[in-house]
């Protein structure tokens, strides 16, 4: 597993991709390179956007076709779910493609606020057709972050690690990835154990 995670230097490409020839379709282009290279071979290759609309979010809805969409439990958040959805329709006209929506994760949820389930709530309801995440406010992914490695590395026993796996299941189910098995596939494997 290879990681490139956005951050806020990636920014100073948004005035390079709008000048640039066929500048909204530029990550399209390469991620087929990645996908038809021989020494690469990879189930998924998941782009982590940052978040604004613009040139880099125009490349990554192009380059994928879908979208994970990240949340915060907070009131903001209804609001940048309409701005998202009209962003994808007019991304989806201009470009003639399909963006599908996976899921939302809903992150940093904190529970001791009551204003949060009222929007936790309201977010499950206006994506009742595709799954919703709850990931709650977790010292576990700052410290991986701060740690430089993975939460399942990091924190292992935090309730996180089993929102991250439920997501990857119900991707793998999504696009039709086999389901995996802990049981041995064979008398011999079997007896090796």
């Amino acid at each position: 597993m290879d990681v490139l995670p956005s951050n806020i230097d990636m920014t100073a490409a948004e005035p390079e991709l709008t000048l640039a020839r066929r500048g909204g379709v530029r990550l399209d282009s390469f991620l087929q390179h990645i996908e038809e290279d021989p020494d690469t071979d990879y189930d998924y290759l998941l782009v982590d956007a940052l978040p604004n609309l613009g040139n880099l979010t125009d490349n990554s809805l192009h380059a994928t076709q879908n979208i994970l969409i990240p949340a915060l439990a907070e009131s903001t958040s209804k609001r940048t779910f309409e701005l998202l959805s009209d962003y994808v329709d007019v991304l989806e006209g201009d470009y003639e493609i399909t963006v599908n929506e996976v899921g939302v994760l809903i992150n940093r949820i904190d529970v001791r606020k009551n204003r949060t389930q009222e929007i936790v709530d309201w977010i499950n309801e206006a994506y009742d057709d595709i799954p919703v995440w709850d990931a709650r406010e977790r010292a576990a992914i700052q410290d991986a972050l701060d740690n430089g490695s993975s939460v399942f590395e990091c924190r292992p026993e935090s309730d996180i690690c089993e929102v991250f796996l439920e997501i990857a299941e119900r991707l793998d189910h999504q696009f039709g990835f086999p389901e995996p098995t802990t049981e041995p596939e064979s008398d011999s494997e079997l007896l090796e154990a």
